[in-house]
C-alpha cells in the first residue's frame, strides 16, 4: 500500500562495526543472498570497496553520493565485515544504514562542476517527523523498551496501572511526541494548515529517490471527477488538513498494528495544541479521513462513472501526487496487480484501517458514537449495511454480470463492516460506555447475516469444499491405495459419514464466513478472545493539568476530549466524496451514469484451512484423559496453542498476519525506489506476538505457541496461491508463492528455535490428516513450497519423515501422499543446476527408496538407437547440415527403404487409426533427432543421480546396492539446452513440417475411405508432442512448457493440437492424463488469443500492398469509432479461444465419466475436475486481460454477451457438463460440482 512508513526504514540494516561504517544491507531476498555489502565512495574516512546490493543499485561513475556503497550499504574503510566485503570508516559511513554517529550524508558533487545542491531544512525536518510518527507505536520496539524498564511500569499512576507494559510504553512515546509537536515554538512549525501550509519540496533531486516523503500518498486530493474545468472548485484536501494531519491519517491506514497510537496522537495534539491558532486538529484529521474513505470505497467497489468514451473508475484521478512523493507510490505493475485489481485491493485495506481509526476515535469520544444521527459512527455503519443489503438483493439469483458485480460489492461492504465492529465495541471490563453497545452491534450483524453472508442469504463461498471454483478441500476423500500390510477403511464408517453429512452445519470455508462467526461469538461473550488490539488504549497514558490545580502544585489527570463530538460526512455535499454508497442506497432509482463493476474478491476474501486441532468447547472429559496420556509425546507449545487459543484468537491472529503481509510488503515505485524486504515483513509478523493477553502479566505465557498460529496462517495462504505455470499472475500479494515463501524463510531465521519445529509439525499434520482431502492445486502448492524451503535451508529435514514417506511414493497406484512427495522432490530437482543428483546427494537419507521410485523409475529404457537415427542426430547437431538437405532426406524413398521397412504398412488387419505411432514414423524420427539434447541430458542427470544414490548408500554401509558405474556423457557448463533448442526448432521447422506432410500423404494413400485432412494434420502435430513428452523428464515441467511454447510460436503445432495432446484424445482412460493438463491447455489458449489479436492489429495497419506500417494521418482517423474496433478485437479473441475451451471441457468430462467409484473419489477424476475449474478461470483471465483491458469501454458484461453468442456462457457450459452420463456416484457428484463452478465463473 502506498503511504506510511511500513517499517523501520531508518534502522541500521547492516550492523555497524565498532568504528562506524557498517556492513551491507539486507536486500529483498534476505541476508543469505547478499554477496557484498558496504563499500562505495561515500564511506567513512577509509576508502571502501564498490559494494552492491544484489545488483539493485550499482555505483554510478558520476555520482559520489552513494553513501557507503549502494543505496543501503555501509561504508568502506579500515575494518572489514567478517562475512561480507563491507567494512566501515572511522567516522561513520552510510547516510541511513552506516555508522552510529549523526554526521549525515556527504553532499553530492560532480567531478566536472563545483555546483552543489542543498536540502531544504524544512523538508529534512518533516522527514524526521515522518520517521518518529511511523515508529512511535511499533510493537517490537515498545516491547524491548518495556522489558528494559522492568518494575518501573508498576509504579505508574493508578489510572494506567492496569495497562499492559507495551501499551504503556507506546502511550509514553505518544505523550513525548505530543509535547514536542505542541511546544510553544514547534506548534507554528508542525501544526500549520490551510493557507499557512507551505509547499515542501526536495531541492536535492539526486537524493529524491531516498528522501521522498514517506508519510503518505495524499499530497493533494482533487475531488473533481474528470478533467479540471474552470467552473469546478478543486479542493486541496491535504493542504486544508495540514502536513501533520495528512501524515497521521496516512499512517493510520498504512500501519494496521499501530492504529491505537494514532488515535492517541490525534487526542493529544488536539488537546495540547494552542487553541488560539491551531485548534480543531481532530476535526481536520477526521475530515481528511472521510475524504479518503469516500475515495477508497469507490475504488474498492470499482465504481465507474460513465461519461461516454472517457469513462473512468472513480478515484483513479482523484488524487494527484506531488513530485516529492513519487518515490512512495507503488509502480504501475503493483498498483494494477496481477489480475488488474491491485488498486481495488489496496483501497479495500485502506478503507478497512480508516474505519478502524474512526472506531478508536469513537471510543475516545472524539467522534459521535450514536448521537449524531445518520452522521454518527453508527449512522455510517448503518448506511454501509443498507448499501450492502440493497446490492445483495439486486444481485439475487441473476447471471447477468452487472448484477453479479453488485453481489460482490455487497460482500466487500459486509467485510468492511464486520471487520470494524470488534474495534468499535465498548469495553465493559473497564466500565467505559464509549463506543457501540453489544446490542447495537448485534443488530448490524443480524442485517448482514440475513442479507449478505449468512446461511439465510444467497451467498456461496468460492472456497466451499468441492463446489467452489477456488476450493482448497474436496468434498470427500481420494481413493488412495493403502500401503502394503494396511487394511482399507471399513465401508460402514463411510456410510456413517454420509448419513451425518446432512446434519452438519455449513462449512466455514472462507475468511468472510469466519469473520461473521467470530463477531457473533464476540457479541455474545466479550471474553471469547485474548486479542489485545481490540481493547488497547494508549491514550489512557496521556495526562493533562487539572483545571483546579495551582501553578505551584499541578495535578495530572487523564487526558479527555472536551470539544464537541464530531460527525462523519461521507458524501460531503457538493464535494461528492463518494459516489458508490449513495448509488447503492438508491439503487432502484439510481442514475445510469454510475456503475459498480466489482470484478473480483481476490485479495479480500481468502480460503480458510485449520491445520491444527481446534480448542475443546467443554464436555470432552474422555478426550482430555487421552490428551493427558499423550501430553509427554506432544510439543508443549503446540499443546498451548491448541488449548489456549480460541477460534476467535485464531481468527484475529490470522487477520493481523494478512494485514501485515499486505501493508508491509516490499514495493518498488515507478521512480525505482524500493521499500521493505522479506526480513522486515517477518519482523512485523512476529511483533503480533505482543498482541495477546495472558492469564497473568507474563508476556511469555501469553504468546506461547503463537508460532503455530503463524505457520497455520501462512501455510493456508500458500496452498491457495496461484499455481505455478497456470498462465495467470498472482491475484494479490497474499497469493504470491515466492513472497510468502520468503517471509516464512525469514521467520525461520528470526526464530530458529520455534519456527522450524512448527513447520515440521504442520507439514506432518497435513500429510497425515489433510492430504487425501486436498485438491490437486493445493497439494502441488504445498509440495512446491516445501521444496523451496528445504533448498534454502540446506535441506534440513528429519530423516524419519523421509523414511515414513518413502513407501507412499513406491506404490504402483497413484495416491495423494505419494504425489505430494514426488512433486516436492521434482521441484527440488528443478531448483538445482545438477537436478536430481543434488537431491540424492544432499537431501535424502542414504539408502532411501525415494530416489528409485521418484527419479529412476522415469529412466528411459535402454533401447538401441538405430543407425538411421544416429546419423540424423549427427547431421543436425554435429555437422550442422543445411536444413533443406535434411528435409529432402527425411521425405526420400531411400529413408523408407532403409528405416521404413521395419514399419508395417497400413492394411485391414491392423488398427488403421491415424493416431497410431507407426503412421507418423518419419515425424517421430525427426522429432527424436531434433530434441536429442533433451534425451541426452535426461539420461545424464538420471545416471548421475543413480550414482550419487548408490555412492551415499555404500558410504553408509549398505552393500545391497550395486554400483554399476553407468557411463556418463560430459556436458559443457556453458551449454544452454533450451536456448539451443529454441534456435534449432526455428531452423529445422521445414524438416518437421515436411515429415508430417509426407506421413500424412502416405496414410491418405493407403487408408480406405475419405480422410479428414484437418484431423489428419492434427494427429501429426499431436505425434510430435507425444514424442517430446516421452523424451522430457517427468520432473522437468519447465522444459516441457518451454518447448511447447516454442513449437506454437514457430507454428509447428497448433493450440488445438496442444489441447488434444494434453487430454490424450487417443485414449479412453483418465489415468493417462497428467494432473498438469490444464496448465498446458491454458498455455494454448493464451497463444490462440495472442495470435488472433496480432492478426487484428496487423490488418488494421496493413496497406493495400500488404505492407504494414504506422503512418501519420494528420488526425484523419480521429472520428473512427474506437468501440467498434474494441468489439472486433473481442470477437476475434473469442473465436480463437472458445473452441479450445469447449473441446477441453467436453473431453475432460468424458474422461471423468470413464472412472467408476461408489465411495471415494478417484485421484484421476479429481485431477480432471480441478483442472476444468482452473482452466475456466485462466481462460476468463486471459480473455479479460488481453481483449478487454486495453479497451476503456468494454467490461465483463461485454465478454459475457460474447460468450453467450457462441453458446459458451456459464449456463450452456454447465448443461454440457451435467449432460455427460456416468455410472459412478462420485463421478456424478464431481460433474455436478464442476457444472456449479463453471456456471458461477462464467
Amino acid at each position: 500500500m502506498e503511504g506510511a512508513l511500513s517499517s523501520d526504514r531508518y534502522n541500521d540494516r547492516g550492523g555497524p562495526s565498532s568504528r562506524g561504517g557498517g556492513g551491507g544491507s539486507n536486500d529483498y531476498y534476505g541476508s543469505s543472498h547478499h554477496r557484498r555489502g558496504g563499500g562505495g565512495r561515500g564511506g567513512g574516512r577509509g576508502r571502501g570497496g564498490r559494494g552492491y546490493n544484489n545488483n539493485r543499485h550499482r555505483h554510478h561513475p558520476y555520482r559520489r553520493d552513494d553513501h557507503g556503497g549502494g543505496r543501503y550499504g555501509g561504508g568502506g574503510g579500515r575494518r572489514h565485515n567478517d562475512r561480507y566485503d563491507g567494512g566501515g570508516g572511522r567516522r561513520g559511513g552510510g547516510r541511513r544504514h552506516g555508522g552510529n554517529n549523526n554526521r549525515g550524508p556527504r553532499q553530492p558533487a560532480n567531478r566536472f562542476t563545483t555546483e552543489t545542491k542543498s536540502v531544504d531544512p524544512q523538508y529534512a525536518m518533516m522527514k524526521q517527523l515522518t520517521a518518529m510518527v511511523a515508529k512511535m507505536g511499533d510493537l517490537g520496539g515498545a516491547a524491548e523498551v518495556a522489558a528494559t524498564m522492568g518494575d518501573e511500569n508498576n509504579n505508574s499512576e493508578a489510572a494506567v496501572v492496569m495497562m499492559r507494559p507495551v501499551v504503556k510504553t507506546i502511550g509514553m512515546n505518544v505523550s513525548d511526541l505530543v509535547e514536542v509537536l505542541c511546544g510553544p515554538q514547534n506548534a507554528q512549525l508542525f501544526l500549520k494548515f490551510g493557507d499557512d501550509e507551505p509547499a515542501i519540496t526536495a531541492n536535492n533531486d539526486d537524493n529524491n529517490e531516498e528522501e521522498a516523503n514517506e508519510g503518505g500518498d495524499i499530497a493533494a486530493m482533487n475531488l473533481n471527477d474528470g478533467e479540471a474545468k474552470e467552473d469546478v472548485k478543486v479542493i486541496n484536501a491535504t493542504k486544508q488538513a495540514g502536513t501533520l494531519s495528512t501524515l497521521l491519517v496516512s499512517c493510520a491506514y498504512g500501519l494496521p498494528l499501530q492504529t491505537p497510537s494514532y488515535a492517541a496522537l490525534t487526542l493529544g495534539v488536539d488537546v495540547k495544541a494552542p487553541k488560539e491558532t491551531h485548534a480543531g486538529f481532530a476535526g481536520r484529521c477526521v475530515d481528511l479521513a472521510m475524504r479518503c474513505l469516500g475515495r477508497d470505497l469507490d475504488m474498492a467497489l470499482e465504481c465507474r462513472v460513465a461519461s461516454g468514451v472517457g469513462a473512468h473508475a472513480k478515484g483513479d484521478d482523484g488524487i494527484t501526487i506531488g513530485e516529492h512523493d513519487k518515490d512512495n507510490v507503488r509502480c504501475l505493475a503493483e498498483r494494477t496487480g496481477g489480475c488488474g485489481n491491485g488498486n481495488q485491493i489496496d483501497a479495500y485495506y485502506r478503507a478497512k484501517f480508516l474505519l478502524r481509526y474512526l472506531a478508536y476515535l469513537t471510543k475516545i469520544g472524539i467522534v459521535a458514537a450514536e448521537d449524531g444521527g445518520g452522521q454518527s459512527f453508527l449512522g455510517l455503519l448503518q448506511m454501509l449495511a443498507q448499501a450492502a443489503t440493497n446490492a445483495a438483493h439486486a444481485s439475487a439469483n441473476s447471471n447477468d454480470e452487472k448484477k453479479r458485480a453488485l453481489g460482490r460489492a455487497s460482500r466487500v461492504l459486509a467485510s468492511l463492516i464486520l471487520s470494524v465492529l470488534p474495534y468499535a465495541m465498548n469495553n465493559a471490563n473497564d466500565g467505559s460506555e464509549k463506543g457501540l453497545s453489544s446490542d447495537t452491534i448485534s443488530d448490524l450483524v443480524d442485517v448482514i447475516e440475513s442479507n449478505v453472508v449468512g446461511q439465510a442469504s444467497s451467498y456461496s463461498s468460492d472456497y466451499d469444499p468441492g463446489t467452489g471454483p477456488l476450493s482448497i478441500l474436496l468434498k470427500g476423500e481420494l481413493d488412495d491405495a493403502p500401503l502394503a500390510g494396511e487394511m482399507e477403511e471399513e465401508e460402514d464408517d463411510e456410510d456413517d459419514d454420509d448419513e451425518e453429512d446432512g446434519d452438519q452445519p455449513a462449512p466455514c470455508a472462507d475468511t468472510l464466513q469466519d469473520l461473521l462467526r467470530t463477531v457473533r461469538k464476540l457479541v455474545s461473550s466479550s471474553s471469547s478472545t485474548r486479542f489485545a488490539l481490540l481493547g488497547d488504549s494508549p491514550w489512557s497514558a496521556l495526562t493533562m493539568d487539572a483545571q483546579s490545580s495551582s501553578m505551584e502544585d499541578q495535578e495530572k489527570v487523564p487526558m479527555e476530549y472536551s470539544g464537541e463530538q464530531l460527525i462523519l460526512d461521507l458524501v460531503g455535499g457538493e464535494e461528492d466524496r463518494c459516489k458508490s454508497v449513495p448509488y447503492l442506497m438508491s439503487i432502484d432509482n439510481a442514475d445510469d451514469s454510475v456503475e459498480i463493476i466489482c470484478r473480483s474478491l481476490d485479495g479480500i476474501v481468502f480460503g480458510r484451512l485449520a491445520i491444527f486441532d481446534a480448542p475443546s468447547e467443554g464436555g470432552d472429559d474422555d478426550e482430555e484423559d487421552e490428551d493427558e496420556e499423550d501430553a509427554e509425546e506432544t510439543n508443549p507449545n503446540l499443546e498451548s496453542y491448541t488449548k489456549s487459543y480460541s477460534l476467535g484468537d485464531r481468527f484475529f491472529l490470522a487477520d493481523a498476519i494478512r494485514d501485515v503481509l499486505m501493508c508491509h510488503r516490499p514495493m518498488v515505485s515507478d521512480a525505482g525506489a524500493d521499500r521493505n524486504n522479506a526480513k522486515e515483513v517477518a519482523e512485523q509478523v512476529w511483533s503480533i506476538s505482543h498482541l495477546f493477553l495472558g492469564a497473568d502479566s507474563s508476556d511469555d505465557s501469553s504468546s506461547k505457541g503463537i508460532e503455530f498460529g503463524i505457520i497455520e496462517t501462512l501455510v493456508s495462504l500458500i496452498v491457495q496461491c496461484t499455481p505455478q505455470g497456470s498462465g495467470m499472475p498472482s491475484s494479490s500479494p497474499l497469493n504470491e508463492h515466492v513472497y510468502l515463501s520468503r517471509v516464512l524463510l525469514e521467520l525461520t531465521k528470526l526464530k530458529p528455535s520455534l519456527i522450524p519445529q512448527a513447520i515440521v509439525l504442520a507439514v506432518s499434520g497435513m500429510f497425515e490428516d489433510f492430504m487425501p482431502s486436498l485438491t490437486t492445486t493445493a497439494r502441488d502448492n504445498l509440495g512446491h513450497w516445501l521444496s523451496f524451503h528445504l533448498t534454502n535451508t540446506d535441506y534440513q529435514w528429519p530423516k524419519s519423515y523421509w523414511e515414513h514417506w518413502a513407501p507412499y511414493a513406491a506404490i504402483d497406484q497413484r495416491n495423494s501422499r505419494g504425489d505430494f512427495v514426488s512433486v516436492a522432490l521434482w521441484s527440488m530437482a528443478t531448483l538445482s543446476p545438477e537436478g536430481p543428483e543434488t537431491v540424492a546427494r544432499e537431501c535424502l537419507p542414504a539408502g532411501t527408496t525415494l530416489v528409485q521410485s521418484v527419479f529412476l523409475n522415469h529412466k528411459r529404457s535402454n533401447v538401441d538407437v538405430s543407425s538411421t537415427e544416429t546419423d540424423l542426430i549427427n547431421r543436425i547437431w554435429d555437422t550442422s547440415e543445411d536444413p533443406d538437405s535434411i528435409r529432402q532426406h527425411i521425405i526420400s524413398d531411400e529413408l523408407l527403404e532403409s528405416y521404413g521397412s521395419t514399419i508395417r504398412s497400413i492394411d485391414d488387419n491392423v488398427d488403421n487409426s491415424m493416431a497410431q505411432p507407426k503412421v507418423w514414423w518419419r515425424t517421430r524420427l525427426a522429432t527424436r533427432a531434433l530434441f536429442h539434447p533433451v534425451s541426452r541430458e535426461n539420461t545424464r542427470m538420471i545416471s548421475l543421480a543413480e550414482k550419487a544414490w548408490k555412492k551415499k548408500a555404500s558410504a553408509d554401509g549398505d552393500n545391497d546396492m550395486e554400483d554399476e558405474n553407468p557411463a556418463e556423457e560430459g556436458r559443457d557448463e556453458a551449454e544452454d539446452i533450451l536456448a539451443d533448442l529454441s534456435d534449432a526448432i526455428a531452423r529445422f521447422k521445414p524438416v518437421l513440417l515436411a515429415a508430417v506432410a509426407r506421413d500424412a500423404d502416405a496414410y491418405d494413400s493407403e487408408a480406405t475411405g475419405k480422410v479428414d485432412d484437418d484431423k489428419l494434420l492434427l494427429a501429426g502435430e499431436v505425434s510430435i508432442l507425444s514424442e517430446i513428452g516421452s523424451l522430457v523428464s517427468a520432473w522437468d515441467s519447465t522444459a516441457i512448457f518451454s518447448l511447447i511454447e516454442c513449437l506454437m510460436k514457430n507454428q509447428i503445432v497448433s493450440s488445438l493440437a496442444v489441447a488434444t495432446w494434453a487430454l490424450c484424445d487417443n485414449a479412453d482412460e483418465s489415468t493417462n492424463v497428467s494432473p498438469q493438463w490444464w496448465k498446458v491447455v491454458s498455455l494454448a489458449v493464451n497463444k490462440a488469443i495472442t495470435d488472433a489479436l496480432s492478426k487484428v492489429e496487423s490488418s488494421s495497419t496493413d496497406l493495400g500492398g500488404g505492407i504494414g506500417m504506422i503512418i501519420d494521418d494528420g488526425g484523419a482517423n480521429d472520428g473512427v469509432d474506437s468501440t467498434e474496433a474494441d468489439v472486433n478485437r473481442l470477437d476475434e479473441a473469442l473465436k480463437a479461444a472458445v473452441p479450445i475451451l469447449k473441446y477441453s471441457l467436453e473431453r475432460a468430462c468424458h474422461l471423468l465419466s470413464t472412472t467408476n467409484s461408489p465411495k471415494k473419489i478417484p485421484i484421476a477424476a479429481a485431477d480432471l475436475a480441478e483442472g476444468m475449474k482452473r482452466l475456466s478461470r485462466a481462460a476468463l483471465f486471459q480473455l479479460s486481460s488481453l481483449a478487454l483491458s486495453p479497451s476503456p469501454t468494454l467490461t465483463l458484461s461485454n465478454l459475457q454477451r460474447g460468450l453467450m453468442s457462441m453458446d459458451a456462457d456459464g449456463e450452456k457450459l454447465a448443461s454440457a457438463c451435467q449432460a455427460v452420463e456416468c455410472d459412478g456416484e462420485q463421478e456424478k457428484k464431481l460433474l455436478q460440482h464442476v457444472a456449479f463452478s463453471v456456471e458461477k465463473l462464467f
